[in-house]
């Protein structure tokens, strides 16, 4: 699974599982739930790429 499926799956799960919406899930929150394992260059191009497929992440 690449890091965009992976991100879209993991941002779907957070927002059924929770009261967390779209936009509290940031890079570093990802980062720092997935252990380090992705770097935060590769988190945040996927968010980037989320986006522009209508996906509503936030991109700093």
């Amino acid at each position: 699974m690449d890091v965009v499926e992976r991100l879209k799956s993991f941002i779907e799960n957070e927002t059924r599982s929770c009261s967390m919406d779209f936009g509290a899930i940031s890079p570093e929150y990802v980062f720092r739930m997935w252990g380090g394992n992705v770097s935060i260059e590769d988190i945040k191009e996927g968010f980037k790429k989320l986006q522009k497929q209508g996906i509503p992440v936030v991109v700093k």
